[in-house]
């Protein structure tokens, strides 16, 4: 009967399990094992304490029955009373050192915890009981996932899978690797196998419901929670936000809200839940509502800030009722930094100056690392007299331990001693700063000689179909300080754009790798070769066919050597500003691609590198320049000249433009100060049509 019930079990039919076990029980009930069978279908039917009870019962009959205590564990853990769980699996090993589960779940629960490396000992321990079982793969892959490793966690986990296809403990892992690869689509099959063929448990549904959001789909996602939802007075406060949101990601607010609202009243400090309700009653344009549920929720509980933050969110417009949430707020929580944070801010935004300084100053000394408070009080002083502003920071600086806490710092200082007039303090700050923080990031990629310098010889003639004027690939490319990031932000909303380079998900192709100049230029890596490598990629990352635009994390005219022969159908757009300016900008701001400014006169004689080659590749290839300058953070500008270079209209992304860059011509007020750099930069800015000086 035993195997009766364990096959009642895997098709998912709890019911007619429980009914064998009981008439197991009646047959034997002086047997552990039929307690202990009792107790394992009582815990697939979420009847915990029965199922404790029943086990209790086995063991009290066999102390020494090591399943029993085996069981013990399960339900222990399962209960979350880990130090219970761990102790009867300890047990179960002790009296039977073939108990190969209990190896397993043990280091499943070193996994919850995050202990990666005592998960793989045990693992280790089990695969020396059943060499090769799933459960091992299962095991393994989730500590790569956890280490980061994802695609070494999909290839453990998919061995699994090919294994045990159907097994509960393979099929939740895979789904989890899958999620965080992004592969959403095979998630959701690994789910659906868990739900429709093993019961449906709670986790699985909310995983399954997760993963159906993260695809678009949303209302699906309600229909997969929806059995969990009938009884609205038991579901648990973490699954009525997760409906909440759904509903909210399916384009009905107001089906959300009470969802919402209901898991608030139960967690009214989750930041999830009382964002989404904000953004629903946002959609609805209930102002209204929203100040009454938050006032309710706040009678009820005052000592939260997130509640209270919500509230004077609610206030942008009206001075008078801010002040009056802002000193509500302060009265209820009178020790809270957050609180005298938002006076500060209410006062500041109201134009009371002197106000938001004292307060500004308050919290600096109760809170002396409160960025937000130091930040106030050099925004007042820096209108009132930069230079104590500058003292204001140099101060701080002073007393600054933290290596990170003083590079923020110097970078603020320079900017403030820059506004103050004070550029030879500033550039000799930016340059310092730029050299500590050169080991840490990239180095600046080669330069390639003249062709006629290199082994690869002259140029190879382009490929005939280029004078059809067809564009299927357009490579993005703009210096270190041309504020490329924010053309890059206009173009992210067509399609085709890709980003990726700049990640740590960047396809390894001849693009990509800085020792593809120099195999280049010598004449050791083929062109074709790296052209078919980098359309295979390309496919990879899901662009259709070649059409995409890359934005490119450097650019060297050996690239030439690919472009010109083997993709007739590209395009260059290089983002331009005055390379004077760009250089200021590259040392003050960074740049996205992290490329380091070891000295001002090396970044700046590469910088001219780069841009005389710039100019030999626009009468090689098609190549489109674009000069921003002035229209570095206006979007309607920035449209207008990509609809004008490009032939098509370019609509705003609706992301935020980065507006961290300095205005044109800004380079003349350190044209003494870096007089140096400039002169190697001035023939290459005349020549890009820029005035001397």
């Amino acid at each position: 009967m035993q195997e009766q019930i364990l096959a009642a079990l895997r098709r998912g039919d709890a019911d007619e399990a429980l009914a064998l076990a009981r008439t197991l029980l009646e047959a034997e009930p002086g047997a552990s094992r039929s307690h202990r069978l009792l107790a394992m279908v009582l815990q697939v039917r979420g009847e915990r304490d029965a199922a404790l009870a029943a086990v209790e019962t086995a063991l009290g009959i066999d102390p020494e029955d090591a399943d029993a205590h085996f069981q013990r564990g399960v339900i222990l853990g399962g209960a979350r009373d880990m130090a219970t769980a761990q102790a009867a699996l300890n047990e179960a090993i002790r009296l039977d050192p073939n108990q190969f589960s209990a190896y397993i779940l043990q280091a499943q629960f070193a996994l919850g915890r995050g202990d990666l490396d005592e998960a793989t000992r045990l693992a280790t321990l089990a695969n020396r009981l059943q060499p090769g079982h799933p459960w091992l793969g299962a095991v393994q892959g989730m500590a790569a996932l956890g280490r980061g490793q994802a695609d070494e966690a999909l290839a453990l986990l998919s061995q699994a899978a090919g294994q045990a296809p159907d097994d509960p403990q393979v099929l939740l892992p895979l789904a989890l690797a899958y999620n965080a690869k992004g592969h959403h689509a095979f998630a959701e099959q690994a789910l659906r196998k868990l739900v429709d063929g093993h019961g449906g448990a709670l986790p699985w549904r909310l995983l399954l419901a997760e993963t159906l959001a993260r695809q678009g789909r949303a209302a699906e996602g309600l229909e997969a929670l929806a059995p969990v939802l009938v009884d609205v007075e038991t579901v648990a406060p973490p699954v009525l936000r997760l409906a909440g949101e759904l509903e909210l990601a399916a384009g009905r607010p107001g089906e959300a809200l009470p969802w919402l609202r209901r898991a608030l009243a139960t967690m009214p400090h989750d930041a999830r839940a009382l964002a989404a309700a904000m953004a629903a009653w946002q959609r609805l344009g209930d102002r209204d509502e929203a100040r009454a549920a938050l006032e309710e929720l706040l009678a009820a509980t005052p000592q939260s800030s997130a509640l209270w933050r919500a509230r004077l969110a609610l206030e942008p417009d009206d001075a008078a009722r801010a002040r009056e949430v802002a000193a509500r707020w302060g009265e209820a929580m009178p020790e809270a930094p957050e609180a005298l944070e938002a006076r500060m801010g209410v006062a500041l935004q109201a134009g009371d100056e002197d106000a938001a300084l004292a307060l500004a100053r308050e919290l600096a000394a109760r809170v002396p690392g409160s960025g937000a408070a130091h930040a106030v009080i050099v925004q007042v002083l820096q209108r009132r007299d930069p230079a104590d502003a500058v003292a204001h920071v140099a101060g701080l600086l002073q007393e600054a331990t933290d290596e990170r806490a003083r590079d923020a710092l110097d970078a603020w200082l320079a900017l403030l001693e820059d506004a103050a007039g004070r550029c030879s303090e500033a550039a000799a700050r930016w340059e310092a700063l730029g050299a500590r923080r050169a080991p840490s990031q990239l180095p600046l990629p080669p330069v390639s000689l003249p062709a006629e310098q290199t082994a690869a010889g002259p140029w190879p003639e382009p490929a005939q179909a280029q004078a059809d004027g067809r564009v299927e690939t357009l490579f993005l490319w703009g210096p270190p300080g041309s504020c490329v990031e924010n053309v890059a932000t206009m173009l992210s909303s067509v399609r085709g754009f890709r980003s990726d380079r700049l990640t740590s998900a960047a396809p390894g192709d001849v693009f990509q790798r800085f020792d593809s100049i120099p195999a280049l230029s010598g004449g050791e890596l083929d062109p074709a070769q790296a052209a078919q490598d980098w359309r295979a990629t390309l496919q990879a990352r899901g662009a259709e066919g070649a059409h995409a635009i890359e934005w490119l994390v450097w650019w060297d005219n050996a690239l030439l050597r690919v472009l010109r022969p083997q993709v007739p159908a590209g395009a260059l757009l290089f983002v331009l500003r005055d390379p004077r300016d760009m250089l200021l900008q590259w040392v003050a701001f960074g740049s996205p691609m992290q490329f380091a400014v070891p000295s001002l006169m090396e970044a700046a004689w590469w910088l001219e590198r780069r841009l005389a080659q710039v100019i030999e590749a626009s009468s090689l290839y098609r190549v489109a320049l674009l000069r921003i300058d002035g229209s570095e953070s206006d979007e309607a500008a920035l449209a207008g000249l990509l609809s004008q270079v490009l032939g098509m209209p370019v609509a705003a992304s609706g992301r935020p433009l980065s507006r961290m860059h300095f205005a044109p011509g800004h380079w003349r007020r350190y044209a003494e100060v870096l007089a140096e750099p400039f002169a190697l930069l001035t023939p290459v800015a005349r020549a890009l049509g820029y005035p001397e000086d």
